[in-house]
């Protein structure tokens, strides 16, 4: 059906229980960068946009999030773009869905002339630069993509998508505080942005402002309540932050205590820490997937991950670090390592700290 006839389908009034139930599909999928699913139709946006299970700023961040991840099935043109504004669509989830909307096929290979005295050609406009960022980011060219996005800033610096963009780009290259700083700039262009909160959160924790961070991540589940690595790596934060608070308590107890004569003890009988190797999955009580993101995926980026972790006595992951693999392919392989539980390295009849490392290997079609 093509657009012209889903416009007129979705002029008639929906029930309800229809339009309850695409927010709630689109709250479930949306993503901070982890959720996967089809590409939106246009039925799909304006169905969303006409729900009342939230506010209508709310249907535009959910859908604007779920556009940037999955993409569209349609492009824009006048007709469609003015029906998606009186809807209640703001500029952000129009300039979201003009950025993922499917390439136009070529009506002719033998276009007719023309004459260059009559016709002159337009020069780019931002979203030119915008996707041509996209397409260097996937390719790991970051330095031409760091350039591109810039330059769509300077031509609209309200660009949501730029910021987010060029924030990514930042944290790829280790550039912790360009990262903060775009992150920021798109969170004050739109404060409802899951996604802009997660990212910052992640380069906070980079830089080892860990109180900063977990106010983040907290921020970016409560507006994206389907954001489980956001709601993990806090209460991981949270967690750590609690140790060091009672380690701090403990050693100033320590010094207020009189000095005791140094006791002589034996050295133990089991290491502090056993290094395990390669993880099988054979060990885990608890194996988590990675998810493969649309951008990997439709650039056709594949390959093995290798992610060094940490486990506690207990069995669960206390650090997980990427060492090799795409870099595309490296956050989500960290978040699936973080959220794996293990059974408990024995020694004798006592369990132990463990470090070893773990494979993924991403196939691409």
């Amino acid at each position: 059906m093509n657009p012209r006839h889903i416009l007129k389908l979705l002029r008639h009034k929906l029930p309800p229980a229809t339009a309850l139930a695409f927010v709630f599909i689109l709250s479930t999928l949306s993503v901070t960068g982890f959720a996967q699913g089809a590409q939106l139709t246009l039925a799909d946006i304006l169905i969303g946009l006409r729900s009342k299970k939230v506010t209508l700023p709310e249907r535009n961040q959910i859908l604007t999030d779920a556009v940037l991840v999955r993409g569209t099935t349609f492009a824009v043109t006048p007709e469609i773009e003015k029906e998606l504004t009186t809807t209640g669509a703001e500029k952000s989830l129009i300039d979201a869905i003009k950025r993922k909307a499917p390439a136009t096929r070529i009506a002719s290979l033998n276009p007719p002339p023309v004459d260059p005295k009559k016709t002159e050609a337009l020069p780019p406009d931002f979203s030119f630069y915008e996707k041509r960022a996209d397409a260097s980011f996937a390719k790991g060219d970051l330095d031409a993509a760091a350039a591109d996005y810039t330059k769509a800033i300077e031509m609209n610096a309200g660009s949501l998508i730029s910021y987010l963009g060029r924030g990514n780009v930042y944290l790829s290259k280790k550039a912790w505080d360009s990262a903060v700083t775009d992150f920021t700039k798109a969170i004050e262009l739109n404060p409802k942005s899951a996604l802009a909160f997660s990212r910052r959160a992640e380069a906070w924790e980079k830089k080892g402002n860990l109180d900063l961070a977990e106010a983040d991540y907290n921020k970016a589940f409560g507006l994206d309540p389907s954001n489980e690595a956001a709601k993990a790596s806090a209460a991981r934060l949270q967690t750590e932050r609690e140790k060091a608070e009672a380690a701090k308590l403990e050693a100033e107890k320590a010094k207020q205590e009189p000095v005791k004569a140094p006791v002589t003890v034996a050295p133990p009988l089991v290491p502090e820490w056993l290094d395990l190797g390669q993880i099988s999955e054979t060990s885990a009580i608890r194996l988590m997937k990675p998810t493969y993101s649309q951008v990997a995926a439709r650039s056709n980026i594949g390959g093995k991950v290798v992610v060094n972790v940490e486990i506690d006595v207990e069995g669960n992951v206390t650090s997980a670090a990427a060492v090799s693999g795409h870099q595309l392919l490296r956050y989500d392989s960290e978040t699936a390592a973080r959220r794996s539980k293990f059974k408990p390295v024995m020694v004798g009849d006592k369990a132990v700290k463990a470090k070893g490392f773990i494979v993924y290997n991403f196939t691409t079609k």
